[in-house]
């Protein structure tokens, strides 16, 4: 293939240094570019699960380290899960030394396709009344009601004083939540176990009915806690917001609608919805949702981007 010759600040630069197979650098370019020895096959696929890993999960630490080490983990655990005994040992080291090679080129490029993680309470100097943090970890669960469950699940537990995962520890994780989706290796590193383990006690509070299942595959396997400890009718809304944005990336409807469970029906400023969607589509997305059939409701008056909105009742538990 022969040597791009594009500026690296131009429209559709990123593309061309993702797709692009030889070594060099574009003309003008300060980047640096791998050399031609690596499969250019392996990298598109690396490219490609980093992309799709970035798309598909929230919340991301804030963090810059933390983000980098959890979406590495994220594109090694889905290519464990999709090739392990489909192609050669040595076949998979190459992909995992591709991994590595080229982790810190595309890393850089992907990360702006990672949602933002929200500002701390308080920085903003102008907050009008009733314009609270909607997705503060915890508004969109029916706190009460998860403790009491959680005390009923006490043969569950392990009964180890000292014990990485306990009813409190537990509460603290699920409320965190919001009611969003989380993968297994969210639980996992949260409370530092090994991955039998996690899958052992995420099966049983899926038995017990505390959490429910996405009904993905493999990589696209998430969980979250049950409707009736949530404020909002989540399966509904996440019904509607599929259909709503139906015209746009797939991951985007199951990002918005976990932000909008999280809020739990409370008042929240449109711009907040720009932090979990990559540039582009922030316009499409609160067009749809603020339809005449949309899934949110104006809770004072303001230009787009400056009103202050809500779920709308209809999608409120009782």
């Amino acid at each position: 293939m022969k040597e791009k010759t594009r500026d690296c600040g131009s429209p559709g630069s990123e593309a061309l240094i993702i797709m692009a197979g030889a070594g060099g650098s574009p003309a003008g370019c300060g980047c640096r570019w791998f050399g031609g020895g690596e499969e250019p096959l392996d990298r598109a696929l690396v490219a490609g699960l980093m992309l799709d890993a970035a798309l598909g999960t929230s919340p991301w630490p804030p963090d810059p380290q933390a983000r980098s080490r959890r979406l590495k983990g994220m594109v090694q655990e889905a290519l464990l899960t999709h090739l392990s005994g489909r192609i050669s040992l040595d076949r998979f080291r190459g992909l995992i030394v591709t991994l590595d090679r080229s982790f810190s080129f595309y890393l850089p490029l992907i990360s702006s396709l990672l949602p933002r993680p929200p500002e701390k309470p308080g920085g903003s100097e102008t907050a009008a009344p009733g314009a609270k943090n909607a997705f503060a970890d915890g508004r969109g669960v029916k706190g009460d009601r998860l403790e009491e469950a959680l005390g009923r699940l006490q043969d569950i537990l392990p009964r180890r004083p000292r014990s990485k995962l306990t009813g409190p520890k537990l509460l603290d994780f699920l409320s965190a939540t919001g009611g969003a989706w989380f993968k297994l290796r969210d639980f996992q590193e949260h409370f530092a176990m090994d991955r039998k383990t996690a899958w052992e006690y995420v099966r049983k509070f899926l038995e017990a009915g505390l959490l429910i299942h996405n009904g993905g595959k493999a990589a696209s396997v998430r969980y979250g806690l049950a409707e009736g400890f949530l404020k909002v009718r989540a399966g509904a809304v996440r019904r509607d917001a599929a259909r709503a944005l139906a015209g746009l990336p797939s991951p985007l409807a199951s990002r918005v609608a976990d932000r909008l469970i999280r809020s739990g029906g409370e008042p929240f400023w449109e711009e907040e919805l720009r932090r979990v969607l990559p540039a582009g589509h922030f316009r499409a997305v609160l067009q749809q949702l603020t339809g005449p059939q949309g899934l949110l409701e104006a809770a004072s008056a303001g230009e787009v981007g400056g009103r202050l909105v809500r779920l709308a009742p209809r999608w409120l538990q009782p």
